[in-house]
C-alpha cells in the first residue's frame, strides 16, 4: 500500500504478486483473496482495466474454499467495480449489491467501508454524479465512525470530496442550481486533506486536490483561483507521473479558458494531451478526449470541427462497445484456461463454458450489427428498416391502428444555408425534441433529409392532434440561438389514420397531403384532414 501511495506502481505491483504467492504457499486463502484485492485496486486506479479482471477472475477460483466474509467482500468489491467500468453494469452492480448484502453479517469495518466505496465508484462511472456523491458520503460518515486507519479515512474524504466536486461541476456546467452548503463544505474538507498529503508529501492527492479546488473555484465563478488551483495542479501531476490525473485537470483547465474566450490556450492544453502516451491509452479517456475537443469546438463557433470531434467521438462509443464484448471474451477465456490447470478432471465441463462465452459474444456483436442497421447514424432515431420490423411486430401484437405524424422542418434550405454543420445539430436536437411524445410503445423514425414519421399504435389521428401542437410549440419555443443567432426552427405537421391491415403507404401519401396542405396555409401548423 505505502509503494502504491508513494506512485511506486511496478515496485506495488511486484510486492503484491509475492504476497499472493506466499498467501497460497501457506495455504492463506483469505490472504491470498486480499493480496488479489490490493493487486486488482492499483490497476483500477491505473485504468488498466483488463488487467485488474484478470486477477480478479484468478483469484475467484479460491472463493469456495474462503470462509472469510471480509476477505471476500474486499475481492468482489473490486471485481465488481472493474466490471462496471468495463460496461458490463448488469454483473458489475449484481456483485456490488452482494457485497452490499454481506456487510450485514461482516464484523470487519475496513472491508464494509470498501463495499460502500466500491458502489460510489461505480455510481460515479456511469456518470450519476448526483447519487455517487450522495454515496460517498455515507461511506465518508461510516469511515469516521468505524474506528479505521487514518490512511483509509484520508482516502474516504478525498473520494467523497471528488465526487462532491464534480457533482457540483457538472450542475455549473448544465446550468443547474448549484447547492451552495455543499460547495462550501467540499472546499473545506478538500483543504484539509491538501494539508496532510503536503505534510506527508503525497504529490498525487495535492495534484488531486488543486484539480478539484480549481473546479469549485470555477463553479463559483472565481476563474483566477480556480486558473491558480490548476496550475498547481498541473505541476503536482508532473512531480506524481500521473498523465490520467494531469489529462483531468487539464480538460478543466481547457473548459475556463474556453469561457473567457482564450480558445487558442485551450486547444494547445488539449493538444498537449494527445501527445501523453499514457492519458489515452484507455477507451474512457480517448471518449473524454473528444468529447471535449467538441464541447471547446462548439464553445468556439468552430462547427465543422465540433463536428468532425464528435462523429470521432460516436464512432469510439461504436468501437468501445465491440472493443468491451472481446475484453470480456478474452478475460473469461483466461479464467477457464486457469481452471483447467487446477482441476484438469472437470475438462469437459469448462470446454462447454468457454464455447458459450464465444457464442454469446457472438450473439451479443450480432445484435449490436442489427442495432446499426436500425438505426440513423445522425440522429441516433430508427430508420425505414426499425419501421418495418417494429409494424410487423405491432400486427403480430395484435395492435390493429395507429395515428401517423409526417414531421417537416420549415425553410430547412434556409437552415442549411448557415451553414450543414448547423443543419445536422439541428436535426439533433430535433430528434432530441421528439421524445416524450405520445404514448408509451410510440415510434419516433427519421425518413429523410429533414423529415421525420411518428406512429402512436393504438391511436387515432384525432387522438393525437394535441401531440402533434405540443410538438409543434416544444420545436417553436425551443431556444435555437444557442446554436446560431440567426436560427430560427418552426415544423409543419401531418396527420393520418393508419389501419395495419392496409398498406402503410396508403396512409403515408395522406399524411403527406395534409403535410403539404400545412406548408401550404403558411407552416408552422398541424393539419389532420386534407385542405
Amino acid at each position: 500500500m505505502r509503494l502504491d501511495w508513494e506512485c511506486r506502481t511496478g515496485e506495488a505491483l511486484g510486492a503484491g504478486e509475492a504476497a499472493y504467492e506466499a498467501a497460497l504457499e501457506a495455504g492463506d486463502v483469505a490472504g491470498a483473496l486480499r493480496a488479489s484485492h490490493r493487486l486488482a485496486l492499483i490497476h483500477f486506479n491505473k485504468e488498466s482495466l483488463a488487467e485488474g479482471l484478470k486477477i480478479c477472475i484468478r483469484a475467484e477460483t479460491w472463493l469456495r474454499y474462503c470462509q472469510d466474509q471480509a476477505a471476500i467482500i474486499s475481492l468482489q468489491s473490486i471485481h465488481g467495480g472493474l466490471l462496471v467500468a468495463l460496461g458490463d453494469l448488469e454483473t458489475g452492480f449484481a456483485l456490488l449489491t452482494d457485497c452490499q448484502k454481506r456487510t450485514k453479517s461482516c464484523t470487519d469495518p475496513l472491508a464494509n467501508w470498501r463495499a460502500r466505496t466500491a458502489y460510489a465508484v461505480a455510481l460515479f462511472d456511469t456518470k450519476d454524479f448526483d447519487r455517487a456523491a450522495e454515496a460517498a458520503a455515507e461511506s465518508l460518515d461510516y469511515a469516521e465512525t468505524s474506528s479505521l486507519a487514518k490512511g483509509s479515512v484520508l482516502i474516504a474524504r478525498s473520494i467523497a470530496s471528488r465526487m462532491a466536486a464534480r457533482a457540483l461541476g457538472e450542475h455549473r456546467l448544465a446550468g443547474r442550481e448549484v447547492d451552495t452548503i455543499l460547495l462550501s463544505r467540499t472546499e473545506a474538507q478538500l483543504r484539509s486533506i491538501l494539508t496532510d498529503a503536503q505534510a506527508e508529501n503525497l504529490p498525487y492527492e495535492i495534484a488531486e486536490c488543486h484539480c478539484y479546488l480549481g473546479l469549485l473555484a470555477w463553479t463559483r465563478s472565481e476563474d483566477a483561483a480556480a486558473a491558480a488551483h490548476y496550475i498547481a495542479a498541473i505541476a503536482a501531476c508532473r512531480v506524481a507521473e500521473d498523465e490520467v490525473l494531469l489529462a483531468e485537470t487539464s480538460y478543466w483547465y481547457a473548459y475556463l479558458l474556453a469561457g473567457q474566450g482564450a480558445f487558442a490556450e485551450a486547444v494547445s492544453l488539449l493538444a498537449a494531451i494527445e501527445a501523453m502516451e499514457a492519458a489515452l491509452a484507455t477507451p474512457r479517456m480517448k471518449l473524454r478526449h473528444f468529447d471535449m475537443r467538441f464541447r471547446i469546438a462548439e464553445m468556439a463557433g468552430d462547427w465543422k470541427a465540433a463536428f468532425d470531434y464528435h462523429k470521432i467521438y460516436h464512432e469510439m462509443v461504436i468501437e468501445d462497445y465491440r472493443r468491451l464484448a472481446s475484453a470480456r471474451a478474452y478475460t473469461m477465456k483466461l479464467a477457464l484456461d486457469l481452471e483447467t490447470m487446477r482441476r484438469k478432471e472437470d475438462s469437459a465441463r469448462l470446454e462447454r463454458e468457454r464455447l458459450l462465452e464465444e457464442n454469446l459474444r457472438l450473439a451479443a456483436e450480432q445484435r449490436e450489427a442489427v442495432l446499426a442497421s436500425r438505426t440513423d447514424p445522425l440522429t441516433g432515431l430508427g430508420n425505414r428498416r426499425e419501421l418495418q420490423l417494429r409494424c410487423r411486430g405491432w400486427v403480430e401484437s395484435g395492435v390493429t391502428h395507429a395515428a401517423l405524424l409526417l414531421f417537416d422542418i420549415d425553410h430547412f434550405k434556409r437552415i442549411n444555408g448557415l451553414s450543414h454543420a448547423v443543419g445536422d445539430i439541428v436535426l439533433r436536437r430535433i430528434a432530441g425534441l421528439l421524445g416524450g411524445i405520445g404514448p408509451e410503445g410510440s415510434l419516433a423514425i427519421r425518413m429523410g433529409g429533414e423529415e421525420f414519421l411518428l406512429l402512436f399504435p393504438g391511436t387515432t389521428a384525432g387522438d393525437a392532434f394535441a401531440d402533434a401542437e405540443r410538438l409543434r410549440l416544444r420545436v417553436q419555443d425551443h431556444d435555437w440561438s444557442e446554436i446560431d443567432p440567426r436560427l430560427e426552427v418552426t415544423c409543419s405537421i401531418g396527420l393520418a389514420d393508419w389501419s395495419l391491415t392496409d398498406k402503410l403507404e396508403a396512409a403515408l401519401h395522406i399524411a403527406d397531403a395534409n403535410l403539404y396542405a400545412a406548408k401550404n396555409a403558411g407552416r408552422n401548423r398541424c393539419m389532420a384532414t386534407q385542405a
